[in-house]
């Protein structure tokens, strides 16, 4: 009947349901006490059309029954949901700190540099811990925004700088930096900001690449006197960073959607 399928195919669609077996079972079970319905109907001696329209008036909300399904399955959906979280947040951090490594030791070839020492300092090992921690920080704060009906960018980005007061404590009270945390959480809560608020992509763009570029002279200006070329140099750097992260505040959703719907199908 049209409607046994118009009926099971709206509440296996909206339960987000990750398994396809468990799926799968749910249709039979459904199916199932659809049949049992319009066999008794027909029993009954109630014509075709008028089971059909019995069928409607008697099997429930869909919306509801869903609701009640995706309860059931919550924790599963929450374990792949958080699993492709993990997933993106190495993916996009790594390719980030691939690019602006790249873009450095480039720099610093053609200034003449060791590109050896560019690679292998400390400087570089704080860099790849701070776009870890933004690209983290991004994706959990795009996450805990849909847990929000209203005034979701402030609620959710509250309830983050609270999260980290945890880690930032911990690391301070063990002597460890703590820069790359506090970074990490200011660049994603600025960039998160400059998304939701500011409709324009070019604005956007000029924006986030503006201050990363004066960020960067603003650190030039605390380290002790330098060639106008390494002044020029670290604003390059930090210009390319801004890039590369407003590259991932536009990718971020589809990258996690993505490898969230491809996680899905390979459970099927």
């Amino acid at each position: 009947m049209r409607a046994t399928e118009y009926l099971v195919g709206r509440v296996v669609a909206s339960a987000r349901i990750v398994s396809g077996k468990q799926r799968r079972d749910i249709q039979r079970e459904l199916r199932s006490h659809i049949d049992d319905f319009v066999e008794a109907a027909i029993n009954a001696g109630h014509a075709p059309d008028e089971i059909e329209k019995l069928v409607l008036a008697n099997f429930g909300d869909p919306r509801q029954i869903a609701e009640g399904f995706a309860w059931v399955y919550r924790h599963e959906r929450r374990r792949l949901q958080v699993f492709a979280y993990m997933l993106s947040t190495v993916l996009l951090a790594a390719c980030l700190s691939v690019a602006v490594l790249a873009i450095q030791a480039g720099l610093a070839f053609s200034l003449g540099s060791s590109v050896t020492k560019v690679i292998a300092s400390r400087h570089t090992v704080i860099e790849a811990l701070d776009i870890l921690v933004t690209v983290a920080a991004f994706l959990g704060l795009t996450s805990v925004e849909t847990l929000f009906a209203r005034h979701s960018f402030g609620k959710a980005a509250s309830l983050l700088g609270a999260i980290f007061i945890v880690p930032i404590l911990s690391c301070a009270a063990a002597g460890w930096p703590v820069r790359f945390l506090f970074f990490g959480l200011v660049n994603a809560v600025f960039l998160r900001a400059v998304q939701r608020f500011i409709p324009s992509r070019i604005v956007r763009a000029a924006l986030v690449l503006i201050c990363f570029s004066l960020a960067g002279l603003v650190l030039a200006s605390l380290l002790p006197p330098m060639l106008h070329v390494a002044i020029g140099t670290i604003c390059a750097s930090w210009f390319a960073m801004g890039a590369g992260y407003l590259l991932m505040s536009d990718l971020a959703a589809r990258v996690d959607s993505t490898l969230l719907d491809g996680l899905q199908r390979l459970s099927d």
